[in-house]
């Protein structure tokens, strides 16, 4: 792949490998030539691509196709254009809003033009990489895990790869993956920055600074305020949860898929007293309330905190291979309630008042329903 530069506008023109120059002088004659391709991040909002072709007889059009990521389907477009046989066509794809992109997606993408006489040209495939290009981007690869960074001491990045390596090795172990495909994590420097490189939730939970990363397993990729080392176990844990889960039927409830990303962070004993002080308030969330994450900020954290609480419990006191089977049976489609029947012996809420029991010997679980759960953040759609 060629990157190279074409002005301070971040333009840039993109060669594949192998493709070859674009240029007429380089090409055999065909009756369909590109003169260029090129295109333009306007972050946050969108990606602008630009092509230039030739023909002996008119072009009449020029389609677009291209694929985020590892996906398999192609999304395509027609640039607009001025049908002749020299034209200047462009496309615009939304990354911002509702058409919300992470950094760190690859876009691979290519051209279909046709003629007036019939002939048709496909172009080889190109290659860009969604990120801000005002910053200078950095990159440091360990196993499956790159990480994009900018302004920051390479070797404070290298030290903190090295500690999130072994938990890492854990998660994988626990979920069966010996080898998976490249995944990205791409670390903003402050709130400010990742607020130009977040999803939009919700005023109060962006005001309330409640989320700190976003993943996104169907691209591979997770952004993220800081360098932080659970941070990155966190949010490579529901990448690595979403790899291993590759059914269609698969349903994994938040409670679980949150509980389990925080289980396997270094210093993840920190928000005991949020559940203790809801237990003693009388406001425990019940866990079928928690099948998704709740929309207010105050919800948001006591569902984090009894998720990992939750989880914690299971995992400690019935070990990973339960989890294990729990896991492969909802993947072969089974409902939560039938998973935890198969995986454990017991039901969904036997598994619940044990883990209260032991939280608070003497207490047990009256159900409630948590009103705040109509709200689903989009961390977990995407997971």
């Amino acid at each position: 792949m060629v990157l190279v530069s074409i002005a301070a506008g971040f333009i840039v023109a993109v060669a594949a490998s192998g493709a070859g120059d674009l240029s007429p002088a380089a090409q055999p004659w065909e009756p369909i030539r590109v003169l260029s391709s090129v295109h333009r991040i306007d972050f946050p909002n969108e990606v602008v691509f630009f092509l230039e072709a030739e023909a002996d007889a008119q072009i009449t059009e020029v389609s677009l196709f291209y694929r985020l990521g590892r996906q398999k389907v192609r999304i395509y477009g027609y640039p607009s254009f001025t049908p002749s046989t020299r034209v200047s066509a462009d496309f615009r794809v939304k990354t911002g809003g509702a058409s919300y992109l992470p950094s760190g997606v690859d876009i691979e993408y290519h051209y279909v033009i046709r003629d007036a006489d019939g002939n048709t040209l496909e172009t080889d495939n190109l290659y860009l990489e969604y990120i801000d290009p005002s910053y200078d981007w950095r990159r440091f690869s360990q196993g499956d895990l790159t990480i994009l960074w900018h302004d920051l001491p390479r070797d404070r990045v290298v030290a903190v790869a090295a500690e999130v390596a072994p938990r890492l090795d854990e998660v994988r172990g626990l979920l069966g993956l010996e080898s998976v495909g490249s995944m990205k994590a791409v670390i903003f420097n402050s709130r400010r920055e990742g607020g130009r490189g977040f999803p939009l939730i919700s005023d109060a939970a962006n005001s309330g600074h409640i989320y700190g990363g976003f993943a996104f397993g169907y691209l591979d990729v997770f952004v993220l305020v800081g360098l932080d080392r659970d941070g990155i176990v966190h949010e490579m844990t529901h990448l690595l949860l979403d790899e291993a889960l590759d059914s269609p039927l698969a349903s994994v409830p938040a409670w679980l898929n949150e509980g389990l990303a925080m289980y396997f962070e270094v210093g993840s004993r920190t928000r005991e007293e949020t559940v203790a002080q809801a237990v003693r308030a009388d406001r425990l969330l019940s866990v079928r309330s928690m099948g998704n994450v709740p929309g207010s900020p105050q919800d948001v954290r006591l569902f984090y905190a009894q998720a990992q609480s939750l989880v914690r419990y299971i995992m400690d006191v019935h070990g990973p291979e339960p989890m294990a089977a729990l896991l492969g049976a909802l993947n072969r489609g089974l409902r939560i309630d039938e998973a935890v029947s198969e995986a454990y012996g017991m039901s969904l809420e036997e598994l619940e008042g044990e883990w209260l029991a032991d939280f608070v010997p003497g207490v047990t679980l009256a159900p409630l329903v948590d009103p705040g759960t109509f709200g689903t953040s989009l961390i977990i759609a995407a997971a």
